[in-house]
């Protein structure tokens, strides 16, 4: 055979089973436009993902780039940008498919909305509803697509929504009934793929209960770590936090997804256009955060405060009952999101501690109600433990009981304190309260505005732990 028509077989033959092969380039959290500074080289960044995403696209013209959700809120950028950055390089890189994180939704529905009109991702939710039932934003409840020759569906999950800005016009439908819903409509496919904003529990039970959902892809797991779990034979993938790392999964008829994990390290180079663009954000940030506040004496470490009380949940509740001159400070240990070094304390420092931009809000609550406050999130591990400035609780968890002290007495069922909150905690409270100040009030400036007006009034900052609050664990 002539060496023309072999090489001419050959390439036939390599387009055809490219033409049988999709790859799936899924990365998630993608809460800042340049990389993360933390580890050697970096982490992460919209530039090296181009980068990825380009190389991929040239070998195998099937590829299809997802992202699992989040991309506003959660950190520093987030709450100063809102999201529109990502969603411009998104655009540029581009993204085919986006699902919702809750983070899309810190800064209320009408934001979300106009995020979207300026996205050329395709977005979707089987969870998320409108107040009528519908999907939200009217957006599909699925996706088929028929890439290669090959039919893949999408299912969209998104969780922990009372992690986010509370509003009557989202509504989180329960996973499980959001998937028997629509799972007769998804027959017939050779891949059932739920991309998901939950635990690696949740999944695992989602996957027992709808055998027919091939492979999960998931939000982060760990910061600095990818993982690929199994339930049986079919993975769950979970890359890095903060877009550190992609996950490249090649899906073929009848064959078990192979999948790879790209960290986005300095190995992989940066796409000059992005890279312009991510200079440009990181000088504007750095531009608006270099003012100094005050000088820190020790360090904040805001994990501590997701189970304990923390310096940093003291210095923060402390700000907030000063701001309103209220009897009492509360914030809850997750809303309080970085590490603080020792030395200059900046602006930038008190964005990263308080990145959302919450406005801070006061009410007047009863004694009764305010124990019933502390003691529905005395328990919780997961962000809701209550923070204090002003009073002093022990709860008992096995006995569910809880003591409460106020001016070194123990507090009266009857007596009226005013409470320093931000406006996210206030909108989930269940208890019997008056609004003093809400968030449209003049008064109620942003929680890092407050924080950073409390700081400056002092020359150097040294909070401790002073017994605030103490759980006992069963």
């Amino acid at each position: 055979m002539h060496r023309p028509l072999i090489l001419l077989l050959l390439l036939l033959i390599n387009v055809n089973l490219s033409a049988q092969k999709v790859d799936i380039l899924y990365f998630t959290d993608a809460h800042r436009i340049f990389p993360v500074d933390d580890v050697e080289g970096g982490r992460g960044g919209v530039a090296r993902l181009k980068t990825v995403v380009d190389e991929s696209q040239s070998d195998n013209s099937n590829t299809l780039v997802i992202h699992g959700g989040d991309l506003c809120g959660g950190v520093l950028f987030g709450g100063m940008y809102k999201g529109l950055p990502m969603v411009e390089a998104f655009n540029e890189i581009p993204v085919d498919i986006c699902n919702f994180g809750q983070h899309e939704f810190d800064f209320g529905v009408d934001h979300i909305l106009e995020l979207l009109s300026k996205s050329k991702s395709e977005w979707f939710s089987s969870n998320l509803k409108n107040r009528d039932g519908e999907p939200f934003g009217k957006l599909p409840k699925y996706l088929m697509k028929r890439i290669g020759g090959i039919k893949i569906a999408f299912i969209g999950l998104t969780d922990a929504m009372n992690s986010t800005m509370k509003s009557n016009r989202v509504i989180q439908e329960d996973l499980s009934i959001a998937i028997s819903d629509i799972i007769e409509d998804l027959q017939n496919v050779d891949f059932l793929i739920a991309i998901t904003q939950t635990d690696l529990e949740t999944n695992r039970k989602l996957l027992e209960q709808f055998p027919d959902i091939d492979l999960v892809l998931t939000e982060e797991q760990y910061e600095y770590e990818s993982n690929v779990f199994y339930k049986g034979n079919k993975p769950i993938v979970a890359t890095a936090g903060n877009m550190s790392s992609v996950a490249k999964i090649s899906l073929q008829k009848d064959v078990r997804p192979l999948i790879d994990i790209i960290p986005l390290d300095e190995n992989i180079a940066s796409e000059k256009y992005l890279h312009d663009m991510e200079i440009y954000y990181k000088k504007d940030m750095e531009l608006k955060l270099a003012e100094k506040i005050s000088y820190l004496e020790v360090p904040l470490n805001f994990r501590d405060g997701i189970t304990k009380e923390s310096v940093a949940g003291n210095l923060v509740t402390d700000a907030y009952r000063e701001w309103h001159k209220s009897d009492i400070g509360l914030i809850n240990g997750g809303g309080i999101r970085a590490d603080i070094p020792q030395g200059d304390f900046t602006l930038k420092s008190a964005r990263s501690l308080l990145p959302f931009g919450n406005k801070i809000c006061q009410i007047l609550i009863k004694g009764k109600g305010l124990k019933s406050l502390l003691k529905k999130f005395a328990g919780n591990t997961k962000g809701q433990l209550l923070h204090v400035s002003g009073i002093s609780y022990q709860y008992d968890q096995k006995t569910d009981s809880i003591q409460v002290k106020w001016k070194d007495k123990v507090l009266s069922d009857d007596e009226l304190l005013t409470v320093s909150l931000n406006n996210y905690f206030l909108k989930k409270l269940d208890v019997e309260c008056d609004v003093l100040i809400d968030e449209t009030d003049a008064n109620a400036k942003e929680d890092y505005e407050v924080l950073r007006n409390y700081c400056k009034k002092q020359k150097a900052l040294h909070p401790k732990v002073q017994g605030r609050f103490v759980i006992v664990r069963e």
